[in-house]
Formats: structure tokens, sequence, C-alpha cells
């Protein structure tokens, strides 16, 4: 079905086939030009519209970092959509070079943050709010997982420090992690898959910074950012710590959205990794 497809769009020679996070298959392969595509598909139905939530606005996005720029358009026998990009040719990337790059990652994310809001405003959803949605997903969590009672007292508390919050969301990538922010030759390159793409808080995407590359390499970027974007350094450090304890919620939350109990799983190991270190 994949093989079908992306012959369909052309790209005749078919290198690989792999996954692309939680939702996504990919099919790596040439065109008869010689040039290189990623063909990532919708796994399941919930994935459509964010696929085609980054079919609209990726072509836009000015970063100053390569991005995916979705050209070729297709479907699967079932119906459901496929996009194709010319590959970015580079690695994942390590928290040493996130360290040396710190100010290029800022300057990229504070772009990011400020895309002009016609670019995104009818694909990514401003209501509810992201605080009223994380209370809701925890809720739900809560009703799934059987939670650590200190473990939810403390997520609740998190989410009623209203000052973490209240800053002015912005348009976030929502899962920078090593697979996302590609370099090359020890230089930070590219930031791809925007999925989960999300009006919230900027702190989001530092905390998944922090979780992915460790303390010194987020606090680098957080500094520049900082410094570009006029943001208060001790409160955006602070609501990213939060939203990284709130990280396995949202894991166990995946979970139970799309029926997958490792998942579940995972979020309740990292939970008690966070709270209960040995």
């Amino acid at each position: 079905m994949l093989a079908e497809a992306a012959r369909s769009l052309g790209l005749e020679k078919i290198i690989n086939y792999g996954g692309d996070g939680w939702d996504y298959d990919t099919v790596t392969a040439f065109d008869s030009h010689g040039r290189t595509w990623i063909m990532r598909a919708a796994r399941r139905a919930d994935v459509v519209p964010l696929l085609m939530r980054e079919n609209a606005i990726l072509p836009h996005l000015q970063i100053g970092l390569l991005t995916p720029k979705p050209e070729k358009f297709g479907a699967l026998e079932n119906g459901f959509p496929c996009a194709a990009y010319q590959f970015i040719p580079a690695t994942e990337s390590s928290a040493e070079t996130i360290s040396a790059e710190a100010t290029h990652l800022a300057k990229a994310l504070h772009r990011l943050h400020t895309t002009p809001k016609e670019i995104w405003v009818n694909h990514v959803p401003s209501s509810p709010s992201w605080l009223d949605r994380t209370r809701e997903q925890l809720e739900v969590t809560a009703a799934h997982v059987t939670w650590p009672t200190h473990i939810l007292a403390k997520w609740r508390e998190i989410l009623d420090l209203d000052q973490l919050w209240a800053s002015q969301p912005v348009l976030c990538h929502g899962d920078l992690g090593p697979p996302h922010l590609l370099s090359l030759d020890g230089h930070l390159v590219g930031m791809i898959d925007f999925s989960d793409m999300q009006y919230a808080p900027a702190s989001v995407d530092f905390g998944d910074l922090l979780t992915a590359f460790g303390k010194e390499a987020m606090l680098r970027v957080l500094i520049s950012y900082a410094a570009l974007s006029g943001s208060n350094l001790e409160t955006l450090l602070a609501a990213s710590y939060g939203y990284r304890e709130l990280g396995p919620m949202f894991t166990a939350f995946h979970g139970i959205n799309v029926g997958q109990p490792e998942f579940i799983e995972e979020g309740l190991a990292r939970a008690l990794e966070i709270f209960e270190p040995r």
C-alpha cells in the first residue's frame, strides 16, 4: 500500500520504509531525477487532520532552519492522505550540538513563535486554552491510570500556578527532541515533524528541550531566547520545568487516546522516575 502510494507520486525507487514517531509511516525514495524524498502517511484517522494541517502551514513557515516543504500529495488505498517533501540531508542532534548552537536555535524558535497568525490561525485551534486542555487531559488520565496520589496532587498544583502559564500563547512545535532537530557537521540545520504544533506557552518547547537534551543545553537556548523575546527568564524557566514534570501525563493520555497501553505504562514509569528518584 505504501509502495503504490509512493510510486503514484513519481517516487519510483524505494530506499526504505520506516516510521515517524507515533503517528506516521514513512517511505524514503528517489524520483526520476535522483532526488531523495520522504513520504509520510497517516497511520490512524485521528492523524489525518494533523497531516493536512502540516500541508497547509509548512510551505509558508520561515524560521531560519530547513523545514519540510510538502510538494507531492496523494492517498493510500484506505483513503488516508500522504505527502512527500525533499529529504533534508542531516542527522538528529546531540545535546552538545544544541548547546553549541543555542543562539541559532533560540532565533529559530523565536521566529516560529512569532509566525504571522494568518499563516496558522485557520489550522491550529486557539480554544480551549492550553491550560484548560491540559487540565482536562489530566482528569482523563486520572480516571484511567492509577497514579500515586502525591503525583496527581503535584500535577494539579503545577497547573494551579497561574503565574507560570500567564504568558501570551505562541505557535509551538510541540515535540522538540533529537529526531526533530537536525544537524550536519556539528551545526543545527533543520527542524522537522510539526504534527504536534499547538497554540501554547513557549515553555512547552523549552520543557521538551529540557527532557530531550538536559538542563545545560536547554538553559543556553532559553537565555538567548529570553534576550530576543523580552520574556521573563525566571518565569519561563520555572514553567519549562513545570511542563517537563507534566510530560508523563501527556504520554499516558496519548496511550488512552489511541488505545495503546504501552504508552500508559511508559507514562507511569516516567512519572515515578521524576517524582520518586532512586
